[in-house]
């Protein structure tokens, strides 16, 4: 029996075709396998691109016949510096408190922080830190520094008072969770080191806290 092998079909205006792979690491062996033959000589109007976050699991044969770019995430002061840019040419306004608190939420993600951005426009044209906090779903500053002072100080019955108040409001228990370890991390950053500024999106006020309360 003849061995055919699968080949993609020629793209008809353009000189190539390209072929995203998302997930790589998702497939499986047998998927994966039923590409290798194509992957490692592909036809020449055909690029791929192969997107994974676990590249040890691509075989070696892979490796060696493609170019590798390693994605990281982007920094707070670039992506606020980022949204604040397509506000201005958006003609949308934003405070700078609310371009800070995006990038944090946005986790070195740009798309992410653009996203939010655009739910946050849903709400008001004018974009705050607290229409930021009403579209996340955020607890707020103020209330992370009162259960975490309560917590400090041995308070259980103000620090049980907080987080009840919060449960009536219908905020987010888990997210709660997240937000309080988050707080953690800034006041041990600030703890420990001479600029914390480089790698914490927070306002002047909110920073100047966090400097006391980790004292």
């Amino acid at each position: 029996p003849a061995l055919y092998t699968l080949s993609p079909p020629a793209p008809l205006p353009l000189c190539y075709k390209g072929y995203i792979v998302a997930a790589r690491h998702m497939l499986s062996s047998s998927a994966f396998n039923a590409l290798l033959k194509t992957l490692e000589e592909p036809p020449k109007h055909a690029v791929f691109i192969l997107a994974t976050t676990e590249v040890h699991k691509i075989p070696a044969t892979i490796l060696s016949r493609c170019q590798r770019f390693d994605f990281r995430r982007i920094s707070p002061s670039v992506i606020a510096a980022r949204v604040r840019w397509v506000c201005e040419q958006e003609g949308i306004q934003i405070d700078p408190e609310a371009a800070d608190l995006i990038a944090s939420l946005a986790e070195g993600g740009m798309r992410d922080a653009l996203s939010l951005l655009d739910q946050c426009l849903g709400r008001d044209r004018h974009v705050t830190a607290e229409v930021v906090r009403q579209t996340a779903g955020l607890v707020g500053r103020d209330h992370l520094f009162a259960l975490s002072a309560a917590i400090h100080e041995g308070n259980s019955a103000a620090a049980l008072e907080q987080i009840d108040g919060l449960h009536n409001a219908s905020k987010d228990m888990s997210r709660l969770c997240e937000e309080l370890s988050s707080h953690y991390r800034d006041m041990m950053l600030v703890k420990t080191m001479k600029d914390p500024r480089t790698v914490l999106a927070v306002t002047d006020g909110e920073l100047e806290a966090l400097t006391k309360q980790a004292l």
